[in-house]
């Protein structure tokens, strides 16, 4: 089992419109399917965005994200999202062991 985190710098001033555009995808099902936990900086960098998601496999994952990434209302909301976006990166981590 892995963990993905994929890790955003907002823009100063624009975690608001990033949030509103989370919201409209919650609520039309866009990418749904994908159980993500979303997490915004309580310190650390301000204005950091976390979309933190479990997989089988990292083959798993990139079959996830092929599959997402195919559906066009995704690829529209990708592009909302990133003018609001400065970076990002992926992470990857193993899940060894859960308590």
């Amino acid at each position: 089992m892995i963990l993905v985190r994929e890790v955003f710098q907002v823009k100063f001033g624009h975690m608001d419109p990033i949030m509103a555009i989370l919201k409209e995808v919650e609520e039309s099902g866009v990418g749904s399917g994908m159980a993500t936990t979303v997490l915004t900086d309580a310190s650390g960098q301000m204005f950091t965005l976390v979309f933190q998601t479990k997989a089988e496999s990292m083959d798993a994952y990139m079959n996830r994200m092929r599959a997402s990434f195919g559906d066009p209302r995704v690829a529209e909301t990708m592009g909302k999202m990133m003018q609001h976006v400065e970076s990002g990166r992926r992470e990857f981590y193993t899940i060894e062991r859960e308590a």
